[in-house]
């Protein structure tokens, strides 16, 4: 479970690092050889990744406006490692709308 972690880490600074707001999701493979291998196709699984790419670790990058995410998998070890972006934390949880009922005015007229 050490180096799952260890690079997991890695991998998630890495990330961070980047100055771009694209969404991104993709798995870095690493294989028995120690060669990397990349899968940008989308929508994959991290098992079927790693299992196709015969990889000993297999790990899931996936980046957006809402934060960074790593999920790492290695035998029968995971782990996920996120940073969620602040300022998105802070509106989450606030209506963007509210729903009212229609306002009832009754008047009678007098005679």
């Amino acid at each position: 479970m050490g180096s799952l972690f260890e690079n997991a880490q890695r991998i998630f600074e890495v990330a961070q690092s980047g100055g771009s707001d694209d969404n991104q999701d993709f798995a870095l493979l690493i294989r028995p050889d120690g060669g990397l291998h990349f899968v940008m196709e989308s929508p994959f699984s991290i098992e079927g990744a790693a299992a196709y790419a015969g990889a000993q670790s297999a790990f899931r990058v996936t980046r957006s406006r809402d934060g960074v995410r790593v999920q790492g998998r290695s035998g029968s070890g995971d782990c996920v490692l996120e940073e969620r972006n602040p300022v998105r934390e802070l509106l989450r949880d606030q209506p963007l709308y509210r729903i009212t009922s229609p306002l009832l005015i009754s008047c009678t007229a007098g005679s």
